[in-house]
């Protein structure tokens, strides 16, 4: 038994290695051929179906990640790890649905609340179901049980930006870059925030416009700008050109 155990953990650290040096697909191959054995233990076999959805998750191989998913449960239903994968599968998957992602990102997190990246995770999928205020206050309390943590930091602010809360954002990577005053990831993140900001704030005031010029009764289109009560076309290209009249003058 102790010689089978051995194989087994030998078999998953020579996964990891693998993985760790890129070399993924032989990863694969290796975990498969450790989860053929018929005795390996279920703490191990539950790790080697995680490691293996894993890397079908990053290959596209959605229903094949599933399966492995699926047996990982039936080994260990409380596993955290294995909802959260669960999620990120439905999340990936072009076929799959932001709901359903959010409902497995939420297990995950309640299985482990002070896990930062699981409620973030949990956010960004309610943002992305449509429930933009819950997810917003997900996303904030992520950040604040993990302010320094890039993956973290990246996750809450792409799902506030995607909630066009880009204040929200801002005040998020402002603590960050207290916390991490050189780190040129956060900078990074801090310029990216600002530019989404005034895209927002740019778009927010053109909407503003247009709705101001309906209810006057004036359409407004994108190149034209009205000065007073008669509509005036003032756009540079519905101006005349200079040489317009010579032009005509000289045919005539």
């Amino acid at each position: 038994m102790s010689r089978t155990l051995s194989l087994v953990h030998g078999g998953l650290t020579a996964a990891r290695e693998l993985i760790r040096r890129g070399r993924r697909p032989e990863a694969l191959t290796r975990l498969r051929q450790l989860l053929a054995g018929s005795d390996v233990a279920p703490a191990a076999a539950a790790e080697a179906h995680r490691l293996a959805a894993e890397l079908l998750i990053d290959f596209d191989r959605f229903g094949a990640a599933r399966r492995h998913l699926r047996a990982a449960l039936g080994l260990e239903p409380g596993c955290a790890a294995t909802f959260y994968l669960a999620g990120l599968a439905s999340e990936r998957d072009p076929a799959g649905d932001d709901r359903r992602a959010a409902v497995r990102f939420r297990r995950a997190s309640e299985l482990e609340p002070t896990n930062a990246n699981y409620r973030a995770a949990f956010g960004r999928a309610l943002v992305r179901a449509n429930l933009v205020n819950a997810g917003a206050r997900e996303l904030e309390a992520a950040a604040a049980l993990a302010a320094g943590d890039l993956t973290v930091l990246r996750l809450v602010v792409s799902g506030l930006l995607e909630a066009g809360r880009s204040a929200a954002a801002q005040r998020v990577v402002l603590k960050a870059r207290f916390l991490r005053p050189a780190c040129a990831s956060v900078a990074g993140l801090w310029n990216q925030v600002r530019f989404e900001a005034a895209r927002q704030s740019q778009r927010s005031h053109r909407g503003a416009q247009d709705a101001h010029a309906a209810r006057e009764g004036r359409p407004l289109l994108p190149f034209l700008r009205v000065v007073g009560a008669e509509g005036w076309r003032s756009d540079v290209v519905s101006a005349p050109r200079p040489h317009l009249a010579r032009l005509r003058a000289t045919r005539g």
